[in-house]
């Protein structure tokens, strides 16, 4: 019991430092939002918070160093109104959540781990729904977020932008902020008056876009029509990924294609219908087949993997940039979308960057960590950065055991 005081006491004082200093940005009509606080690891939320001046937030913070700051992604004309009807809601923002949580990645096998609490049976990778053994779903989750982690969260984010909230969507830049979660993933918001009225309804049709939902890949003709390179949204985006998938190298793999003169020359019938056709063309028997086959594949690379429940909620408690996340003590820092491929969040969204702490480390892989690389580590006394200490310490895999320098 004494070593979980500790390090709560520990994580507190470190979190009470950084909001002593901190000056964050107030989101858009911040006076009309619910702000939503977790002050200590019990959990219990205080929420239906709401302020007038920007300073009564910062002031907030420095008082109490909450674990978890919230406020809400939509508007409301009484937002301090603890019955959600009696807020009276005006709009919201659109969100969207990238969670590597729940995107397979190769490097998971390696680095995250799952345990059954009921019959102890563990494994690697993706935890399962349901205990394979037991059928329990109390099951407890051990996660890391490695480099592999961080460039799939890129390019999810990045597709998303780009490809979809200003190509297809036309959103400006201005009216899109990408913030990094604070774990392992990202955060998009988009302030707009086109998006804040849309309903539930339209946010799950805007979701099943960007996740290519409900596109027809096949029906029951014999002949298809394959759009032109040139058209816009899905069409165009199935267009080009056709063409990049048929000048790749392992058709014959890619595909389930057994390669021979008569696919050969298909291929390059479509290829060439691509590089020629400036509206949409026909295809049928192995010409449809295979593009059938193609588009399936092109689907799943170009689709968009973000949290259903985040977007379509519009009442929405997101995590506020600037501030701390409790379970790794890193900053939800803002990221540009020109400065997104070189953000590493060991090293922009860290905290604290002076002093160094002696903890005993329960489990750590290898991790490179303000560019210094450290680990892997069990069950051992080791004297880290006080940034690396604070993460491990909030996400239960590390026991303060000295003060150490904490000239954070």
């Amino acid at each position: 019991m004494g070593k979980e005081l500790n390090n709560e006491g520990f994580v507190k004082k470190m979190f009470k430092k950084y909001y002593a200093e901190w000056e964050g940005e107030p989101p858009k009509d911040f006076n009309r939002r619910e702000f939503a606080f977790v002050i200590s690891r019990k959990g219990e939320m205080i929420r239906h918070k709401a302020f007038e001046e920007w300073g009564e937030v910062r002031e907030f913070l420095r008082k109490n160093s909450p674990l978890h700051v919230y406020y809400s992604s939509a508007y409301y004309a009484q937002p301090s109104a603890s019955d959600m009807d009696a807020k009276e809601w005006m709009g919201a923002d659109l969100i969207f959540d990238i969670d590597v949580d729940h995107i397979y990645t190769p490097c998971k096998e390696r680095h995250d781990r799952w345990t059954c609490l009921d019959c102890n049976t563990s494994g690697r990778g993706m935890p399962p729904e349901a205990c394979p053994k037991c059928s329990s779903k109390r099951v407890e989750v051990k996660t890391w977020f490695c480099e592999g982690c961080l460039e799939v969260a890129k390019e999810e984010t990045t597709k998303l932008v780009e490809d979809f909230l200003i190509q297809d969507f036309n959103f400006s830049p201005r009216e899109i902020s990408i913030v990094f979660s604070g774990r392992r993933g990202f955060h998009v918001h988009v302030e707009s008056d086109v998006v804040k009225e849309l309903d539930q309804r339209a946010r799950r049709e805007i979701v099943d876009y960007v996740r290519g939902t409900g596109l027809v890949v096949q029906n029951g003709k014999r002949r298809v029509l394959a759009p032109p390179l040139n058209a816009g949204g899905w069409p165009g985006r199935l267009a080009k990924g056709v063409y990049e998938l048929l000048n790749a190298g392992d058709i014959e793999g890619l595909l389930n294609l057994r390669r021979g003169s008569k696919v050969e020359e298909v291929l390059k019938a479509i290829v060439k219908g691509l590089e020629e056709s400036r509206d949409y063309w026909p295809l049928e028997g192995l010409a449809r087949k295979i593009w059938f086959k193609a588009v399936e594949k092109v689907i799943v690379r170009k689709r968009c993997e973000v949290d259903e429940r985040v977007t379509t909620d519009i009442k929405r408690l997101i995590r506020m940039p600037g501030t701390l996340h409790g379970g790794t003590g890193l900053i939800a820092a803002k990221v540009h979308l020109k400065d997104l491929e070189s953000f590493d969040p060991y090293v922009h969204a860290v905290a604290f960057v002076k002093g160094e702490i002696k903890v005993k480390v329960l489990n750590m892989p290898e991790i490179t960590f303000l560019n210094q690389t450290w680990g892997p580590y069990n069950d051992e006394v080791v004297e880290l950065p006080i940034g690396l200490a604070v993460y491990l310490i909030c996400s239960e895999n590390a026991i303060v055991v000295g003060e150490g320098d904490e000239n954070a």
